[in-house]
């Protein structure tokens, strides 16, 4: 290779999603990891920067795994990465791969962190161990045994068992067990368990099997019980805020934990008012605590700390604090939190439009001023430009009242009676937009069918709520038509959950379903797509929201759209009249 620009390459390739963000992860820790340190380059300083957004970007999670998945031969590299978040530094110092002149320099610049995760390492050597331990790492792993240094291959440690029946025992002097030893053991268990379901015939068995003075080994079938949920433990804390001890057997999970340090790292946080109440040294009332870790402990928590004080010195050494488990709401208090939670979402998304529009109402006007040459004389190219301008402003700011409109009716509870507000003809309404919609599905040979009744069909909607609705959801239908496709719409009248509805199902072409991922019908919400700015997917979103708050409901079912609308006659109306649009008939 005369020049090697693959790390340019990937520097100059912006990454779009989260598998080509997790691909150019990769990338960078393969090429820089190869790269001797004497070799970087301020180009390989930038990568680093690089590597560091990637990491934001996707999560300290995945970020971890992609990094213990890939072997760091830099020290460059697993110095950068044991400065980050603990996830990232405890995966780069598992899967670092340095020599041990590389270690011996590498590791007095490291974070007490990062040198405290090297402990877990087996293969450091015994001068780079030293040097741990000179810097205060002493806890090590334990070796292995030499049985398993000598084996190198995995597979040699399996045993294969014999057929539990007719096994003589092993020889009890050798240092494992052979294939014999082991089926032996499996005899005895079995006859114990037998024994114990009082099975005939199992002290017979069981004799047969047990050499004379072997007692029997004891096991038993019974599942041990789920250990009790924890809802209540006494923790102390030192003077510098770390657990020291822990009631109901839960010290190996909480000693050493530092619940009031503020570090958003840390396996346990607390809230702002708990955290300021512990700085001043003031009793702790009510604060919220979260864990991470082990099942017991783990989630939220309530503590209760009180401040302790020498009383001849005054002198602070700790907190004597106790954590619970919150009570959990009511129902009605966490329906309406959420329903809250929802209403400040969307002021705050309404809020922003509403500042989102000012910019775009002044580029839309003073793209017609130009346009319509209100500054003086223009020539015709910039009049083009000017237009293409005002007009794209206009979607932007119709995209923006639909946004609003969706945010409006999903946060506020429909009517309970919508009747009152007018009445529509259903019938009269379809027939008029389904004509509408001739121009833009006869050029390409698109049927649309119907099978509506001649007569009326009046419905409890407001005739401009409705029109509007189906106008957007028919025209999204026929727009995303491929040519020579026929679609059907159904019409049927019934009993329903809250009376009598007209009950309309759309097709939705093949162009806009497809497969979601629990299987349902998933549209499509590209830019490009006929929904329109906002995608087909919001279209549908917001014909289902205004219908639900009209009264009516619409759902996906199979690849059509169902439409409920409330009725105002009870009568039957019978189909007896069969109109196609697109064809030109009927």
């Amino acid at each position: 290779m005369i020049v090697d620009d693959r790390l340019e390459t990937v520097l100059r390739t912006a990454a779009a999603g989260p598998g080509a963000v997790a691909t150019q992860m990769r990338q960078l820790l393969d090429l820089l990891g190869r790269t001797p340190a004497e070799r970087w380059t301020q180009q390989h300083i930038g990568a680093l920067s690089r590597l560091d957004s990637l990491v934001a970007t996707l999560g300290e999670k995945p970020s971890a795994s992609l990094i213990a998945a890939t072997p760091l031969r830099s020290p460059v590299l697993v110095e950068h990465f044991a400065e980050a978040g603990p996830k990232v530094a405890l995966a780069a110092m598992t899967s670092a791969r340095l020599t041990e002149r590389e270690w011996l320099q590498l590791i007095p610049d490291l974070p007490v962190q990062s040198r405290g995760f090297l402990r877990h390492r087996r293969d450091l050597g015994p001068a780079v161990e030293k040097l741990l331990a000179q810097l205060g790492v002493t806890d090590f792993a334990l070796p292995l045994p030499p049985e398993f240094e000598e084996q190198t291959a995995p597979d040699e440690r399996i045993v294969p068992l014999p057929h539990v029946g007719a096994v003589p025992l092993a020889n009890e002097g050798s240092s494992m067990p052979d294939g014999e030893g082991i089926g032996a053991i499996i005899a005895r268990i079995e006859a114990f368990r037998r024994a114990r379901h009082n099975v005939p015939g199992a002290e017979s068995e069981g004799s047969a099997e047990l050499p004379t003075g072997q007692s029997r080994l004891p096991f038993s079938d019974e599942t041990s019980p789920a250990p009790p949920a924890i809802t209540m433990l006494d923790i102390s804390l030192d003077a510098d805020g770390t657990v020291i001890a822990a009631s109901m057997g839960s010290a190996a999970m909480l000693v050493g934990l530092r619940p009031f340090a503020g570090d958003p790292d840390a396996p346990v946080s607390c809230d702002p008012a708990t955290l300021g109440a512990a700085r001043a040294r003031l009793p702790v009332i009510g604060g919220r605590l979260e864990l991470e870790g082990p099942g017991p402990v783990e989630g939220a928590w309530r503590i209760d700390a009180v401040p302790s004080f020498v009383s001849e010195t005054g002198h602070f050494f700790g907190w004597n604090a106790r954590l619970r488990r919150p009570s959990a709401p009511p129902a009605d208090q966490v329906e309406a939190a959420a329903q809250e939670a929802a209403k400040r979402s969307s002021d705050r998304l309404r809020q922003m439009l509403h500042e989102l529009r000012t910019p775009i109402n002044a580029i839309q006007g003073f793209a017609e001023l130009i346009q319509q040459q209100m500054l003086g004389p223009t020539p015709h190219q910039y009049r083009s430009l000017a237009a293409g301008i005002a007009s794209d402003a206009a979607r932007i700011l119709a995209g923006f009242e639909d946004v609003e409109r969706l945010a409006v009716l999903e946060t506020t509870a429909p009517s309970p009676d919508r009747r009152a507000e007018g009445e529509t003809d259903l019938t009269a309404l379809l027939v008029r937009l389904i004509a509408q919609l001739d121009p833009l599905l006869a050029p390409r040979g698109a049927v649309l069918t119907h099978d509506l009744p001649d007569g009326p069909l009046l419905v409890a909607l407001p005739p401009e709520e409705l029109e509007r609705t189906l106008w957007r959801l028919l025209s999204l239908i026929a727009s995303a038509a491929a040519p020579g496709e026929h679609l059907a719409l159904s019409f049927k009248v019934g009993a329903g959950p809250q009376g009598y509805a007209v009950r309309l199902s759309l097709p939705l072409p093949a162009a806009l379903t497809a497969p979601g991922e629990n299987g349902s019908p998933l549209v499509s919400d590209s830019l490009a797509s006929p929904g329109g700015m906002l995608g087909s997917g919001f279209a549908l979103r917001l014909c289902s929201a205004e219908l639900r708050a009209a009264g009516g409901t619409m759902a996906l079912e199979d690849g059509r759209v169902a439409v409920s609308l409330p009725i105002l006659t009870a009568a039957r109306h019978a189909p007896s009249h069969r109109g196609v649009a697109g064809g030109l008939t009927g």
